[in-house]
């Protein structure tokens, strides 16, 4: 709910990914990553660490049947808001279901598509869960997943204005966002899972969004340090946004914000 400053600062974590990070970057790279995996009509696809559904909607759009894709979390208010946002969109056919990816409780080569959009670097088991991703496929079957290579420019702002107003470290913790952009390491964790053509691409995916400080204020609301900033007066609160947006002076174009970040995406068959 929003303060009396008008920060949306208190709102749903999922309610503000959508709203902030899906519009600005993640919608994009869904499509992106559901073109690499080759998902077409019929398909049946696992949307693993989905979130808050973007690639699953995608891929049902892809494969014209909702009902053949599966979305799984571990965190149970984020499947509830990709419910909520397929049925939004039309698609509320898409099965939700709350389980570690490392332990999913599907049936062996049940699915032609896996796909897990910057999920695997938070997951405690990689190798457990790379081979539950194998596990479901059918043989022949595809898997597309993507992981930020390094930090980017936004990271590198939040770090640099945040860490000096809260002190150092306070957003270390976000460091596990790239902490699998490793080349080999990816190689090593398909095909020690068993895939095969195994295929890393590196490329750059932009963040943009036309209100440079409404995008910021809702990275920041939906961060682990929002309940820190809502606490800070109205003017304290807007002194740090746009410090932020300062030190992302040079990723504007005229359209708005338009920060890249480095991606590592890795096809491959079981």
């Amino acid at each position: 709910m929003a303060d009396e400053s008008g920060f949306q600062l208190k709102r749903g974590g999922p309610d503000v990914y959508e709203l902030c990070w899906v519009r600005a970057q993640m919608g994009r790279c869904a499509e992106e990553l559901v073109t690499a995996a080759g998902v077409t009509r019929g398909d049946r696809v696992l949307d693993i660490a989905c979130g808050t559904g973007v690639v699953a909607r995608t891929a049902a759009t892809r494969s014209g049947t909702a009902a053949y894709v599966t979305g799984t979390d571990v965190h149970a208010g984020m499947l509830e808001a990709a419910a909520r946002f397929a049925a939004e969109a039309g698609q509320a056919e898409i099965a939700w279901l709350e389980c570690d990816a490392a332990a999913m409780p599907l049936p062996d080569d049940a699915f032609d598509v896996a796909l897990c959009q910057q999920g695997l670097q938070f997951m405690p088991d990689k190798p457990g869960a790379m081979a539950e991703m194998a596990r479901v496929l059918k043989p022949g079957g595809r898997l597309a997943l993507s992981v930020w290579k390094t930090r980017a420019p936004i990271g590198a702002a939040f770090a640099t204005v945040l860490d000096r107003h809260f002190g150092a470290g306070t957003t270390a913790p976000w460091e596990m966002i790239y902490s699998l952009g490793d080349r080999n390491r990816l190689h090593n964790l398909a095909e020690g899972a068993g895939f095969r053509d195994v295929h890393i691409t590196l490329d750059v995916k932009f963040a943009r969004h036309p209100d440079p400080e409404a995008f910021i204020t809702g990275a920041i609301a939906g961060s682990p340090i929002a309940e820190t900033m809502a606490d800070l007066a109205e003017a304290e609160h807007a002194r740090l946004i746009k410090e932020i947006v300062a030190e992302l002076a040079d990723y504007h174009d005229d359209d708005g914000l338009a920060s890249p970040a480095q991606c590592l995406t890795m096809t491959a068959r079981k």
